[in-house]
């Protein structure tokens, strides 16, 4: 059951993260800035984060050998992705919900599948 949520949850973010990643978070389309720093982390977030959520959830959804593996990694990708965002929000004092959000729960669904993976080791 937590197979079908997780696959579906990563899913879900790769999507959100090629949308979000390519209007840069609404300041417009990724081709259309001028500075750096406002489309590092959405370009990750198109190029990287996106994609890979997508084949990772999908692997665990169908419960495929690597896709353990490669949920954590990504989880871990989500937790950095996240606290950049953080920085980046305090930094600018832009407490937008519509930045907040996604960082919560890309920090939430990493936390998450990595405990619970972490959980079901066997010593």
């Amino acid at each position: 059951m937590m197979n079908k949520l997780y696959g579906n949850l990563f899913i879900l973010t790769g999507i959100f993260a090629i949308v979000g990643g390519g209007y840069t978070w609404g300041d417009g389309s990724i081709f259309n800035q001028s500075q750096l720093i406002k489309v590092w982390i959405p370009w990750a977030d198109v190029l990287l984060t996106g994609p890979l959520s997508i084949i990772c959830g999908i692997g665990i959804f169908k419960n495929l050998s690597w896709a353990k593996i490669l949920g954590v990694a990504t989880s871990g990708i989500y937790i950095f992705g996240s606290t950049m965002v953080f920085i980046s929000v305090i930094w600018d004092k832009n407490y937008s919900i519509y930045l907040i959000i996604p960082a919560v729960s890309g920090l939430l669904i990493g936390a998450g599948y990595i405990f619970h993976n972490l959980k079901n080791i066997q010593p």
